[in-house]
């Protein structure tokens, strides 16, 4: 899962243990798709991530200097490396790590699904309290999700199953984590 939750959020000391995060997260995405607010429509979805993961789960793992975020293939080597915090839950291709994703957002804890892109940008979305979806293009039950594109507002979701974030061909690339606690 990127957008408004840049200047209107405010930075948690603990997970929010509420349902606020849906109304966050839609304030951010209607904002983010009027092009309007603090957020502007090429904000990347790393930026998305890093604010909702701050303001949702107190978590501030992708945090960089001068309030900036690392972009998606710095944060796929991150969770990669840092076993300590984030546990491999396995590839978007596998029906047991799509479930376990969803398993683990239902029990609010914070879930990535990442795409690192060695010859260009990556993407990450946020996996989202909810229930898995059949995806026909991805021939699976798909988690629920929220993600952000750079430069396409317009493809910008909240609570869509992930299989929109990503093209059917790459789901065997796309890693999801979850966060430790």
């Amino acid at each position: 899962m990127l957008l408004a939750l840049f200047g209107f959020l405010f930075i948690a000391a603990e997970p929010v243990q509420t349902d606020e995060w849906k109304k966050d997260l839609e304030k951010i995405l209607f904002e983010f798709m009027s092009c309007g607010g603090p957020t502007a429509p090429n904000t990347p979805c790393n930026e998305f991530l890093g604010k909702a993961l701050k303001r949702v789960y107190g978590i501030k793992d992708f945090d960089k200097p001068g309030g900036r975020y690392m972009v998606a293939n710095e944060m796929a080597t991150y969770v990669a490396v840092n076993t300590d915090q984030w546990t491999l839950l396995g590839k978007g291709s596998e029906q047991s790590a799509l479930n376990s994703a969803q398993g683990y957002a239902n029990v609010k804890k914070a879930v990535i699904a990442v795409y690192s892109n060695p010859g260009g940008p990556g993407h990450v979305v946020l996996i989202l309290p909810g229930t898995l979806t059949a995806s026909g293009s991805w021939g699976l039950l798909c988690p629920n999700s929220a993600s952000f594109f750079i430069n396409k507002p317009d493809k910008a979701y909240i609570g869509k199953s992930i299989n929109y974030a990503f093209d059917p061909g790459i789901k065997d690339k796309v890693l999801l984590y979850g966060r430790n606690f």
